[in-house]
């Protein structure tokens, strides 16, 4: 008869808060880790996306994570999200909705003028290319970019990333 330490590895349930996106299915201990950090992690997401909504951005943020034991792991048994957005402009957490309709119509024509003369600029590159493939690839860009002006035409909000990544990519 040989004693081999057996490993105990019970399955951890997590509950989310109410409204809180995400999967409340449980988890075994040796993945607690990287459960509660998938969560957490998203929620920073969710933050940052809320901040480039309204214009602002984030100056901290962390994920906490609550750790215990749990049968033969260590484990995580809960996490926090915390960050604190910037908005420029907004004083106190008090901005008029005239002044934030303002801003929100000068954004837009910005990123509008920017995506327009990025275009025009794929034209140019278009007219001066023999080479077809290289043509394709412009040609694509170019119908990124006015599916792009559209969305910003049709009020909707194109996230500061994603214009990024538009513009960034048709370099």
């Amino acid at each position: 008869m040989t004693n081999s330490p057996s490993v105990v590895n019970p399955v951890l349930g997590y509950k989310l808060d109410p409204g809180e996106p995400g999967v409340p299915f449980g988890a075994p201990a040796s993945q607690s880790f990287l459960r509660v950090m998938s969560q957490e992690f998203a929620n920073y997401i969710d933050f940052k996306k809320q901040a480039a909504e309204q214009g602002g951005f984030i100056i901290y943020g962390g994920i906490y994570l609550d750790v215990q034991k749990r049968g033969s792991f260590l484990a995580a048994v809960a996490g926090k999200t915390k960050v604190l957005i910037y908005v420029p402009g907004q004083q106190n957490g008090n901005t008029s909705q005239e002044n934030q309709q303002n801003k929100i119509g000068e954004d837009s024509n910005l990123k509008r003028n920017e995506i327009e003369r990025k275009i025009d600029e794929l034209y140019r590159k278009l007219q001066q290319t023999v080479d077809p493939t290289e043509r394709e690839k412009l040609l694509q860009q170019i119908l990124l970019l006015t599916m792009a002006i559209n969305a910003l035409m049709a009020g909707m909000k194109i996230p500061e990333l994603l214009v990024g990544i538009i513009l960034n990519a048709t370099v």
